[in-house]
């Protein structure tokens, strides 16, 4: 129990607010850069978990941070900046709370939350790169548009009004904008981006979205739904868009009233069924697959088998984590979260059948793969890991799965290791063959340390300390282009 308790504590002061903004060559700390490695790396989470001394009470909630580490062969430059939303902005000037968010309600109860309905956008869960434009991502509202050289933050973005709810009264009423989820993906045959979106209304419905490479992006269609469902990531194949709808249900009308915060108002059970939606790329109608119970954040990848088959791999947890049992992770109170297990659905879409299987018995979650491999037929994938038997939600290793061969893992002691993301050694490059760039908490000395790995054995190529430390966060891309 010492134990536990040590390491929550540990993982609490990862998260503390970052009060610093810096612009620095980063010192290399074990091994040497690889001269081959040369792009910038952006990754965005939440740096601060308090407004003027109020703390937010889930840890989707606090404002997004931006982290730039450019390689140019030699060093690697590094830079952070706070993305300067409307609601930042204007609680930095009043100098305490004014927006209610994700998960943390106005301190003053139902008087200062009834019929509040413009919740923080935190722009804190991803950040990406497309037709020219960095944007930083959070799956309530709009995207937040980054100069991607300073990070200056240069507004909110609407795809030059695409965004813009033209649905119902009630669904303007309740969301002036369309929702862009915080994990788009690339169709690598066409260049286009494509994403989706939740939006509730007198009708529910889901929202799908494609940008071109230019970053125009084209009128968007919407999927109606039985059920407001919480759907965070999905998969994209070559004929279909796919997403797994737990059994997840919303306490509308306490979110309204200020009883409960969006997240607060979620409930589930973990022996209620869900289901997986499949919704064809050409316009044909969608259909949902009877699934067994179950909760999925993220998804490493999938595709189309020869049969036609979709084959999805995704981190299933037997059900969403209540609220309250987050409320009291932050509270550093031992809580039993439900770990994720990386599982393997296979669909049938002509029977309309799903059949799942475990991968592991690692829990992991944070997958990622070699982003040339989006869509298609992947053999690798990387995860934030923990024990096999433990149920701790504290991950404290790298999963390195392959679907052909031993898997590998990396144990960082009592640190904690960020989402790794796969930069491959060359363009041509076989799957599997370059480095996992992962941001890791160390706990001794309060600060960061940016590992790069060798992706196939995740032995340590070389370590960058940072000045200062960075929350774990959630997620970021590798941009090769961009080698200043």
């Amino acid at each position: 129990m010492p134990e536990a308790s040590n390491r929550m504590g540990s993982y609490l002061r990862s998260n503390d607010s970052v009060r610093d903004e810096l612009d620095t060559v980063l010192r290399v700390g074990e091994g040497a850069l690889p001269d081959r490695l040369r792009g910038v790396l952006y990754r965005n989470g939440p740096g601060k978990v308090e407004v003027f001394g109020t703390k937010y009470s889930h840890p989707f909630d606090g404002d997004g941070m931006v982290a730039r580490f450019a390689f140019d062969g030699h060093a690697v430059r590094y830079r952070n900046r706070f993305v300067r939303t409307d609601e930042y902005v204007a609680e930095e000037r009043a100098r305490r709370m004014l927006y209610r968010s994700f998960g943390t309600n106005l301190p003053g109860g139902v008087i200062r939350n009834f019929l509040r309905l413009r919740f923080k956008n935190a722009a804190n869960t991803s950040v990406i790169l497309h037709g020219g434009k960095l944007l930083a991502l959070w799956e309530g509202g709009l995207p937040h548009r980054l100069d991607p050289v300073t990070l200056d933050t240069l507004g909110r973005y609407d795809f030059d009004g695409a965004l813009a709810n033209r649905t119902g009264r009630l669904s303007r009423w309740m969301s002036p904008d369309l929702p862009f989820s915080a994990h788009p993906k690339l169709d690598l045959d066409s260049g286009e981006l494509v994403n989706f979106g939740t939006l509730m209304g007198a009708k529910n419905r889901l929202v799908s979205y494609r940008v071109r490479r230019d970053g125009v992006m084209s009128a968007p269609s919407f999927t109606n739904l039985e059920s407001l469902c919480f759907v965070h990531d999905f998969v994209l194949t070559k004929h279909y868009c796919v997403y797994f709808l737990s059994a997840v249900s919303f306490r509308v009308g306490a979110t309204l009233a200020g009883l409960a915060t969006p997240v607060g108002s979620l409930s589930g059970a973990s022996d209620a069924a869900a289901s997986i939606l499949v919704v064809p790329r050409d316009g044909r109608s969608s259909f949902a697959v009877p699934a067994a119970p179950g909760f999925v954040f993220h998804f490493a990848n999938g595709y189309e088998d020869a049969r036609g088959f979709v084959v999805l791999d995704g981190m299933r947890m037997p059900s969403l984590p209540s609220a309250s049992d987050v409320q009291k992770l932050l509270d550093g109170e031992d809580v039993n979260i439900p770990s994720a297990t990386p599982t393997r659905y296979l669909v049938d879409p002509v029977g309309r059948t799903v059949s799942e299987t475990a991968l592991t018995s690692t829990p992991a979650d944070l997958p990622t793969i070699d982003p040339r491999f989006v869509g298609r037929q992947n053999r690798h994938f990387w995860a934030v890991a923990g024990e096999a038997g433990n149920a701790s939600p504290l991950a404290h290793r790298i999963l390195h799965f392959d679907h052909e061969g031993p898997h590998a893992e990396r144990d960082f002691g009592v640190d904690f290791p960020g989402e790794p993301l796969f930069v491959p050694t060359s363009p041509d490059a076989k799957e599997g063959e370059g480095w996992i760039l992962s941001l890791v908490y160390r706990v001794e000395a309060h600060r960061s340390d940016l590992y790069i790995l060798r992706a196939s054995d995740l032995a340590t190529e070389c370590r960058v300390e940072l000045p200062h430390h960075n929350p774990p966060g959630f997620h970021g891309v590798w941009c090769p282009s961009l080698a200043s």
